[in-house]
């Protein structure tokens, strides 16, 4: 069944309409009809099942059923460190249909990357809605907007589980940590290409982060990104 996003204020009772993009998608790319039935998120995990009543610019709708899909816990958050290309569009989109709650773009030592630009920013927020179609997903993730990493390390003190990937980590392991699922809400930072420098790891230690290590290979920044959010995630069993 085709999906679209509509804002919450969009839904009258039983009575809905969709407009703007979602409703050109609906009339000129699907070339959907009166009588076809389909599924409305509005971002706040209410899921709707509605039937289409009348195409014009605007769509009208008629609700048949809603439910509600809690988020869920503990809330994973993914800190990365700017990536060159197109690599942080995959993992904006990767952390959409993983489930992680939230997504924090940063700016660090060993970045080869400046300041971004809010077109891209926009782009990752089309990129997350897509995403959140295709997965069944009720919630966006959050993309928070880029900092640097002091900033970040200031702001982590709400965070019970604080976690910092680092490739000359060799004591401590994912399988040796806490069980997850005991915490609230887990923020984990991951570096760039380039990694992270020593004292952003001093630095991260004295805010409360653990050093973790992801094993004896070298991966490339978006290798070891995404293999954190599926590790966590299933350590959290939430996968």
């Amino acid at each position: 069944m085709h999906r679209f996003f509509i804002e919450p204020q969009a839904i009258d009772g039983s009575r809905a309409t969709l407009t703007g993009p979602e409703a050109h998608h609906l009339r000129n790319v699907l070339r959907l009809t009166a009588g076809d039935e389909i599924e409305l998120f509005d971002g706040t995990g209410a899921v709707y099942q509605a039937r289409i009543e009348h195409i014009g610019k605007a769509i009208e709708l008629t609700i048949a059923s809603r439910h509600t899909i809690a988020p869920r816990e503990p809330a994973l958050f993914i800190a990365q460190g700017l990536l060159k290309g197109k690599k942080m569009d995959f993992l904006v989109q990767k952390a959409t249909e993983l489930g992680v709650t939230g997504f924090l773009p940063f700016h660090s030592a060993h970045c080869a990357v400046p300041a971004l630009k809010d077109a891209k920013t926009s782009r990752w927020e089309k990129i997350t809605m897509e995403a959140c179609k295709q997965c069944g997903r009720p919630i966006p993730l959050h993309l928070a907007a880029v900092s640097d990493l002091d900033s970040l390390l200031a702001a982590a003190e709400h965070y019970s589980g604080k976690l910092i990937f680092w490739e000359k980590e060799t004591s401590t392991h994912l399988s040796g940590l806490a069980p997850l699922a005991s915490y609230p809400s887990v923020i984990a930072l991951i570096g760039p290409e380039g990694g992270f420098a020593a004292e952003e790891i001093d630095k991260a230690v004295q805010a409360g982060f653990i050093p973790v290590s992801l094993g004896r290979q070298i991966l490339r920044a978006e290798t070891a990104a995404l293999s954190v959010m599926a590790i966590l995630q299933y350590l959290s069993d939430n996968l």
